[in-house]
């Protein structure tokens, strides 16, 4: 049966611009299919915005990761409004174009794929709010419990900017995905929080650090921040 859904990322171009990559997806939209697939097999950056570059897929294998692609289409690139709510309008539209069931938007900050059903525009912006979908637009500097002194010194978009250079320039990205598979079960915020102070880290101090660090270590550097925020 039918469940299409739309497949995308939102990365800033060259002019500056928030632009989705979508694919549509024809057969077994849903998350119990489509959505698991991506998750165990598109996690990571190169792979989602592989995916999302694909175009037209007739079917994703959520046991293997395979696609049947009948149809050779180029993916679809639409520029976003700057605010965060008129982007996921002009989302739910491209998607609505499409004749979708599901939105499936790649967060770059949690390395994972999240979902809304096409309920209305006003669903979607609900489905996507304090994630790193949302934080794409505002600015992001890391949510409340994020070193404050440090993060006021950081210049708007030098976290996601940094954060995302230390995962590309490291064999960390597989890494820092299983640490945070193990620690979703933590407020998102807190999450969020100690990335943004990893960023910053990063950015004053280099990389070297943490370019070995294993799941455990990352782990253990988490709880040792969030004892130290309680602490203090």
């Amino acid at each position: 049966m039918g469940t299409r859904a739309l497949i995308g990322t939102i990365q800033t171009d060259a002019a500056g611009n928030q632009v989705l990559t979508s694919t549509y997806n024809h057969y077994d939209g849903y998350p119990e299919n489509l959505g698991v697939g991506l998750n165990n097999y598109y996690d990571q950056t190169d792979a989602a915005i592989k995916i999302s570059n694909k175009g037209y897929i007739s079917y994703l294998d959520p046991e293997t990761g395979e696609i049947d692609a009948k149809h050779k289409e180029p993916a679809d690139k639409t520029v976003l409004p700057d605010s965060y709510e008129e982007a996921m309008r002009k989302v739910y539209g491209v998607a609505d174009s499409y004749g979708a069931n599901y939105i499936y938007l790649y967060d770059f900050d949690d390395m994972e794929w999240l979902n809304s059903s096409m309920g209305g525009s006003a669903l979607v912006i609900k489905s996507f709010e304090n994630t790193g979908i949302e934080n794409q637009f505002e600015g992001y500097e890391g949510g409340d419990l994020a070193d404050v002194d440090s993060i006021r010194n950081m210049e708007e978009g030098d976290y996601i900017t940094e954060w995302k250079k230390f995962l590309n320039e490291n064999s960390v990205e597989k890494v820092m995905s299983q640490a945070f598979f193990k620690l979703q079960d933590e407020p998102k915020e807190m999450l969020s929080a100690y990335k943004a102070s990893l960023a910053n880290d990063i950015r004053l101090n280099g990389q070297d650090a943490y370019a070995n660090y294993s799941v455990e270590d990352f782990v253990e550097d988490y709880e040792n921040y969030i004892a130290d925020k309680m602490d203090s």
